[in-house]
């Protein structure tokens, strides 16, 4: 595995190039509340000097956004498991890139770059890490009921040996984390949200909840700061659901005065902005009031 510094995101780079290599991603300012952007300003929007059309490649950058979080041996364990099955994968995604082709095969210490390109793959490689990977607090995860078969995120995953994945919720030892990256984990996933949903990424009911909460997992055992893993969070969700992280930025853009990386992936993050009812609520309405719109033609959305 790639060597960490104590004080990074865990990613085998000193704290400054990491931070340039995502500086067009995210912000990493502290967690800031919600009140500090009401939603009830009357005042005409603001302008920056940040070109207008620069807003969708500030949230996803056309190179991607380098994490320095490394796979290592977490998909062979997976397909130890049963959770993965290598052939089922192929045939459910069709000509596989070479780095998949390569992770399916042996443990790989080679970076995790989240781009345009690598997103949709991303998704159901990090599924499974989420679905599976045995954790104190998906004891009281609230997929862990009686309805666990019927969830999206369990039911929907077919790709291993057995047909409905809920067999294998919390059932797996792939990714080894101390009990305060747990912790860590935990706070963070029950302050993300999705705006495919109303639901935290610890109610991981869809393979996007599932995703990012792997994510989070691998992330934390390899040394990533509270900060970091929000960062990583918004990347994902932004690379996941493109439209609407860019209309987040529009809208911090036009009516606060403020660029994508200066406003805190931990705000962007919570119900008031991600969730669906949110998102809908305090951006689409307000940026549809203001008729702004985003330039050019919207790419389409990662469906769950």
């Amino acid at each position: 595995m790639l060597p960490l510094f104590p004080d990074t995101f865990g990613i085998g780079v000193t704290r400054r190039c990491f931070m340039a290599a995502l500086a067009s991603s995210f912000g990493v300012s502290g967690a800031a509340s919600a009140m500090e952007y009401p939603f009830d300003r009357q005042s005409g929007p603001f302008r920056l000097s940040v070109p207008f059309p620069d807003i969708v490649g500030q949230v996803t950058p056309k190179t991607g956004v380098p994490t320095g979080i490394a796979f290592g041996d977490s998909i062979q364990k997976l397909i130890a498991a049963g959770v993965l099955d290598p052939d089922k994968f192929r045939a459910s995604e069709g000509n596989l890139p070479d780095w998949v082709d390569r992770l399916l095969a042996s443990p790989s210490d080679d970076p995790i770059l989240i781009s345009e390109d690598t997103s949709p793959y991303l998704v159901n490689l990090l599924w499974p890490l989420g679905l599976s990977n045995r954790a104190a607090f998906n004891e009281n995860s609230p997929v862990n009921t009686l309805s666990m078969p019927s969830f999206a995120s369990t039911g929907g995953w077919t790709m291993g040996r057995e047909q409905n994945g809920y067999v294998y919720f919390n059932q797996a030892d792939v990714i080894n984390m101390t009990d305060q990256q747990q912790a860590t984990v935990f706070d963070v996933a029950t302050n993300t949200f999705r705006p495919c949903c109303d639901n935290s990424t610890l109610f991981q009911d869809c393979n996007h909840g599932s995703a990012l909460l792997g994510l989070l997992e691998l992330a934390a055992s390899q040394g990533a700061t509270m900060e970091g893993l929000y960062g990583l969070a918004l990347t994902a969700n932004s690379f996941w659901f493109p439209d609407y992280y860019a209309k987040i930025a529009l809208y911090f853009w036009h009516f606060h005065n403020k660029s994508w990386s200066d406003v805190p992936p931990q705000l962007i993050l919570g119900s008031d902005f991600s969730s669906l009812t949110g998102w809908q609520k305090n951006i689409d309405d307000r940026l549809q009031r203001a008729n702004i719109t985003l330039p050019g033609e919207s790419k389409g959305q990662q469906a769950c």
